[in-house]
């Protein structure tokens, strides 16, 4: 074998390898987005896939009544705790049937998305946050008796001071409703 045969051959090899060994994206980690009663909950927090990486006791909850969705995902030091340290939910009111919803936070009545995360608190009800929106897509909605709820939303934040933003990107959620 020639020397240029060689150096392609080699150039291969490590294309092959470099291929093989791609890091895992953050949005590879989340769960996938079905619509089948997982009870599963993940999202974007700032680029990094969550919950994943936080320790502790992990617990989703999700409620359907009278056309308002609550899904919450809250995880606490332990199953006993009372405290909660990090914590995503999200409330949408008027969701009759499956589609795309635009929610902005100028009103409180169109619903609320809070998050705690790393020490902060971020409420979309919160005036600095008015001018704000969240965009939720529902694809299950089962509104019987421990019904099912799935979908994909995404919002951004500001903390009640307004210096620090928090971006909720890829979310995702399929779960039982109570």
């Amino acid at each position: 074998m020639n020397k240029p045969h060689k150096i392609i051959v080699l150039f291969c090899c490590i294309s092959l390898l470099y291929a093989g060994c791609k890091k895992e994206e953050e949005i590879d980690k989340l769960p996938p987005a079905t619509a089948s009663g997982r009870s599963t909950f993940g999202c974007l927090i700032n680029g990094r896939a969550w919950p994943i990486y936080e320790k502790g006791y992990h617990y989703i909850q999700a409620f359907y009544e009278n056309g308002t969705l609550g899904v919450d995902y809250a995880i606490k030091p332990d199953e006993l705790s009372q405290y909660t340290t990090a914590y995503v939910g999200i409330g949408i009111k008027k969701i009759r049937t499956i589609g795309n919803y635009l929610i902005n936070f100028n009103n409180i009545n169109n619903g609320a998305f809070t998050v705690s995360y790393k020490g902060i608190d971020y409420f979309s009800h919160h005036p600095i946050n008015a001018s704000g929106f969240a965009w939720v897509n529902i694809t299950r909605l089962d509104t019987s008796q421990f019904g099912y709820a799935s979908g994909t939303f995404g919002f951004t934040l500001l903390d009640d001071k307004g210096f620090t933003t928090v971006k909720v990107e890829s979310g995702r959620f399929d779960v039982r409703l109570y």
